[in-house]
């Protein structure tokens, strides 16, 4: 009986190393398990969003990038990062996109993904995916957190901005702004009937009554506003909104 016991352990230890064995090397058992897929808290990927960007000037610079309109959405989810507190770590977000042509186009996100562990994190090699079009199109009700909206005149594409979630109201928007901590509560002072704005310069502004909301870069500054689907004769110049992407960066 003993040497039956034996020889089925060592069975199975065999069985269990030939499984983590490719190619005659051994692969770590996480890095085989994991697609080391970038994941995001909501409150953390807005606050990146706006902390250091909102109110500014557009064209102003920001992390080496001229933050015009796909200036503002590279050097934003460039900023994205997690200590994996709740999972997923995340740190060197690259949006190779440079201008709205290159994400119709079609571009690629790189970054880093790691597990957390027991303090410290264990960074996994680089990640490096396509950013593809949503096939859900122009459907407000199936846009996603880490969604990207493009739109175009004609064939080309003219502004771009980010998808920044569904609000009730413009007040539910500044009074989430000053909960996440992106400014202290009281700071933020309604300017006009449809205006918040912080230090002088609007950041939140709204148009009509939808409650899906987009963060962008605009001839007035970085702001959000809830005009996604471009039903104000304010924001027709952008253009008609013609693309969504999925940037690769997944918000829960």
């Amino acid at each position: 009986m003993k040497f039956k016991f034996t020889w089925g352990r060592k069975l199975i230890a065999g069985i269990l190393l030939a499984a983590v064995v490719v190619g005659g090397t051994a692969a770590p058992a996480e890095a085989a398990s994991k697609n080391h897929t970038a994941v995001v808290a909501q409150d953390n990927y807005r606050k990146t969003l706006c902390k250091g960007f909102l109110g500014k000037s557009y064209g102003s610079v920001v992390d080496g990038i001229r933050c015009d309109c796909s200036g503002y959405t590279r050097a934003a989810l460039n900023r994205l990062e997690s200590k994996g507190r709740k999972g997923t770590a995340l740190k060197n977000v690259s949006v190779g996109a440079h201008c709205t042509r290159d994400w119709v186009s079609g571009s690629s996100i790189s970054y880093t993904t790691g597990v957390a562990t027991k303090g410290a994190i264990q960074w996994n090699s680089g990640t490096k995916k396509s950013i593809g079009r949503k096939s859900s199109g122009k459907s407000l009700s199936q846009l996603e957190l880490g969604d990207v909206v493009v739109y175009g005149k004609g064939g080309s594409s003219s502004h771009i901005a980010i998808y920044f979630g569904e609000f009730s109201s413009m007040e539910a928007v500044k009074d989430y702004l000053e909960d996440i901590g992106v400014y202290a509560k009281g700071t933020i002072k309604r300017s006009a009937g449809d205006k918040y704005s912080y230090s002088g310069r609007t950041i939140v502004h709204k148009y009509g009554n939808s409650r899906y909301w987009r963060i962008h870069s605009t001839c007035s500054g970085i702001m959000i506003d809830n005009d996604i689907a471009g039903t104000s004769g304010y924001t027709s110049s952008f253009g008609q909104w013609k693309w969504t992407f999925d940037t690769g960066i997944q918000v829960q």
